[in-house]
């Protein structure tokens, strides 16, 4: 049988998918980039907003009536958030009950997907197939978290149920990408008011050290040369709680863990995915300062820079906490990136508040800023304050001038580099263009005109280019050496 498999979301998620199509290899399976040529069409979904949630039922829809009569397999956050609403869309689009299957991150990945690639074969081992639409590691779990519960019980009920994430195994490739991520983290019990994360993702668990170390050296060995460390809250790796002030006596086991893996040979570079301002502490900065091989490029989520709106969000640190944190890191680092996510719109928010982001804004001089509107999903505590969302006139005034001032900052950022030599990873060829892009260690995206190399050897290569000057989406430049 052939599989297809499209994966929306975050660095984790992306993770899960690279999983989930190694396991499907390893059933037997062969990957085909197109779903008319598919027998099982794979969606591992997101649900972090609205419009992550449009963007998954999109992929569904375009996935499946590509392909010619395919079994389904939905898997991912969305599978957690409402199944009942993904069940009924494939129905609706004519897949039979029996050639789909939805699995949430509180399945038991690994059996549901035995037990799914079982139901579609022609026929199971012992000469039968499991009952149709039935998933025996469900345990009974609602269809959908979206209850009529209190916040305060979906949340208990969230802690309590959520199992831990289970392994489907180490991955030994990255397709279709020259930096490899590996899944170090899993989980989150912070309960931010905007996000549904801590609903639908496992109990908040971490993997082993060595286990972390053996699959980046099989990367590594691959053929990849940046691996990037990621996690639901990459900080809390070594604990079990994302909660700072119950996890005071647990000592973080995120330094230890840079510094085996920024210790393999034929490592470029290891990068951190997403840190909490707390979890920034003298031994991690320390750590990552010593290591040439661990990348100058740091991302803390902001959200807001007024106080009042940070404590609406349930977030663990201050405006004050975030500016120190950031001072930390330029203290540490020659020119580290500072890049962000904001969210405009939250209910509530002012012209005050709004611009104390600004200011934060401008005091970290950012690399880059993902901003994006306040998204009301339903199930979270923000959903429930929607009617005190500024009007959309105002949403979409205030994103405006974040992005005219982001565009400021990451024009001053990238100016630092025009005149001088930078490396940088080669990434895959474009279909469309000519141009190449290689990604460097502080995450600015050079654009370059190849030799008469060919595009293939160029791929993967760590290169070196004399930095020309600045374009819309980084920096262009010339190549000067690869391997």
């Amino acid at each position: 049988m052939r599989f297809t498999l499209t994966t929306l979301g975050c660095k984790v998620n992306q993770y899960d998918g690279c999983a989930i199509a190694t396991a499907l290899r390893g059933a037997g399976l062969r990957s085909v980039e197109e779903s008319a040529c598919a027998d099982v069409v794979v969606i591992n979904t997101c649900c972090v907003t609205a419009t992550a949630m449009a963007k998954s039922r999109q992929a569904i829809r375009r996935s499946v009536r590509a392909a010619d009569d395919p079994a389904v397999l939905i898997v991912g956050c969305y599978g957690d958030y409402d199944a009942d609403r993904l069940a009924a869309m494939l129905a609706e689009m004519g897949i039979p009950a029996e050639k789909t299957a939805i699995i949430g991150h509180h399945n038991d990945l690994a059996k549901s997907l035995d037990d799914f690639l079982r139901r579609i074969s022609p026929v199971s081992g012992d000469g039968s197939r499991p009952e149709a639409g039935q998933d025996p590691s469900d345990g009974g779990r609602p269809s959908s978290i979206r209850s009529p519960a209190t916040i305060r019980t979906r949340r208990q009920q969230a802690v309590k149920r959520n199992p831990p994430a289970r392994e489907l195994g180490p991955i030994d490739r990255f397709d279709g990408r020259q930096r490899a991520f590996v899944k170090v983290q899993d989980g989150c019990d912070a309960f931010c008011t905007y996000c549904i994360v801590p609903f639908t993702r496992p109990r908040v668990s971490w993997r082993p050290v060595d286990r972390v170390v053996a699959e980046a050296r099989q990367l590594v060995a691959a053929g990849h040369r940046e691996i990037v460390l990621c996690g639901v809250c990459l900080g809390a790796y070594g604990r079990d709680t994302t909660v700072r002030n119950r996890a005071e006596d647990q000592l973080s086991a995120l330094p230890a863990l840079v510094e085996a893996v920024a210790s393999l040979d034929g490592l470029w570079r290891v990068r951190l995915s997403s840190l909490e301002p707390a979890d920034l502490t003298d031994e991690l900065v320390a750590v990552c300062a010593a290591s040439p091989a661990v990348a100058p490029h740091f991302h803390l989520p902001l959200q807001s820079g007024s106080d009042a709106i940070l404590t609406r969000m349930n977030r663990q640190y201050s405006a004050d906490d975030f500016r120190r944190s950031v001072e930390r890191l330029r203290a540490a680092f020659d020119r580290p990136a500072v890049t962000t996510d904001v969210i405009v719109g939250f209910p509530g928010e002012s012209d005050a508040d709004f611009d104390a982001t600004l200011a934060m804004a401008r005091a970290a001089q950012f690399a880059k800023i993902h901003a994006f509107p306040f998204s009301a999903i339903e199930g979270t505590a923000a959903h429930a304050w929607r009617d005190r969302r500024p009007p959309d006139a105002t949403v979409k005034r205030r994103l405006a001038s974040l992005a005219d001032l982001e565009r400021t900052l990451a024009t001053d950022y990238r100016q630092q580099f025009v005149g001088q030599t930078l490396q940088g990873l080669i990434e895959s060829p474009r279909p469309t263009t000519t141009a190449r892009q290689a990604m460097t260690d502080r995450y600015l995206t050079i654009f370059f005109t190849p030799d008469a190399t060919p595009p293939a050897a160029l791929t993967g290569q760590l290169a070196t280019f004399q930095i020309d000057s600045l374009c819309d989406q980084g920096l262009t430049g010339h190549l000067i050496a690869h391997p």
